[in-house]
């Protein structure tokens, strides 16, 4: 067990955090780094099979799982979920990237609201943490310059999930733009029910851009993850627009900082965008950390960049605060991760 440099704000050996979504490719780093670092963790997921298949996974006496089968309404099993907890992380969210607005939309505003109002209930809640994205302040936008701070927000996308049903925005696809809706209206719901309830726990987001780097073995892949592999086997270039990056897990350990272990995160949104890529960059890092590559890679010279300039500073130093590292993971280290065992 790796010992921490500082003294957390909440105690691993006192400590259970109740991670949401645990079968996903982000909520799956969480435990394993919490599980790492002494905590106990209690996950969720929509079936008694996914329970199952994250207790295999994690294969740890201070791993346990329950069923919340509906994340879109207050229900028992909720209320089950977060009793006996410290740390509440609701990580996860609907990915289905649905057209439809309503359902989406509305699903992860009445989830968030759902585990916010019962650690509001469990007196043990002292902090609670939400999956955000970096679509909730933008929408990926090669070669336009733009910069954001903690007070933006995506209206670009929530005004056009619901006035322009069906069309893109820019390269963004409208199940994308309906996703982004969702994370902005999903976060914002967050700070509004802080601010009209002020419930007895300290709150933060985490807002990650395009997550890479290793999976967990059993674990899943999420929207993102097998994008690089496909690259590497098949040649495929995913149709992801130039973003950020984020390696899942110092976006996992970004997580912890604000869950548990950083006590002077308080009303934080922390951005985890560790760097701009295209695809280009992509093929140019395969060709460096596995030059045994059997397929012909190609670049497009048309490609854009991502010019937006976004406040990661303080993601940065929190992995050098708490983990040692020196800032974010490099694309080339994510890259190769990814890509172990394929």
């Amino acid at each position: 067990m790796p010992s921490l440099p500082h003294k957390p704000a909440l105690d691993p050996t006192s400590t259970t955090i109740l991670v949401t979504g645990a079968s996903g490719h982000i909520a799956s780093h969480i435990v394993n780094e919490a599980l790492q670092l002494g905590y106990r963790v209690r996950g969720t997921a929509r079936t008694k099979e996914k329970c199952d298949n994250t207790t295999k996974i994690y294969d740890n006496s201070n791993y346990s799982a329950v069923v919340v089968s509906d994340f879109s309404k207050p229900s028992p099993e909720i209320d089950e979920a977060v009793k006996g907890v410290d740390s509440v992380m609701m990580v996860a969210s609907d990915t289905t990237f649905s057209e439809d607005a309503e359902t989406v939309i509305g699903g992860v505003i009445h989830g968030v609201e759902a585990f916010l109002r019962a650690a509001a209930r469990e007196e043990r809640v002292k902090r609670f943490t939400l999956t955000s994205s970096s679509s909730a302040v933008l929408v990926p936008r090669p070669n336009m310059e733009i910069s954001v701070d903690a007070n933006t927000w995506d209206d670009e996308a929530v005004e056009g999930a619901w006035e322009r049903k069906g069309e893109s925005i820019g390269p963004n696809p409208y199940p994308f733009v309906v996703y982004a809706a969702s994370k902005t209206e999903g976060e914002r719901a967050l700070w509004r029910f802080m601010e009209r309830e002020r419930p007895g726990f300290v709150c933060n987001a985490v807002l990650p851009n395009t997550n890479f780097g290793r999976v967990l073995r059993g674990g899943s892949s999420g929207a993102t993850g097998g994008m690089l592999v496909d690259l590497f086997r098949e040649g495929r270039r995913a149709f992801l627009a130039p973003q950020y990056y984020i390696d899942v897990i110092d976006d996992a350990r970004l997580h912890l900082c604000a869950a548990v272990l950083d006590g002077g995160l308080e009303d934080e949104r922390i951005f985890a965008f560790a760097g701009p890529f295209n695809w280009n960059d992509a093929v140019d890092a395969i060709g460096r950390v596995r030059p045994d590559c059997k397929v012909k890679l190609e670049k497009d010279p048309d490609e854009g960049r991502d010019l937006s300039r976004v406040p990661n500073e303080l993601g940065a130093k929190l992995l050098k605060k708490w983990f040692g590292q020196d800032g974010y993971k490099s694309f080339d280290q994510c890259v190769k991760e990814n890509l172990e065992g394929v």
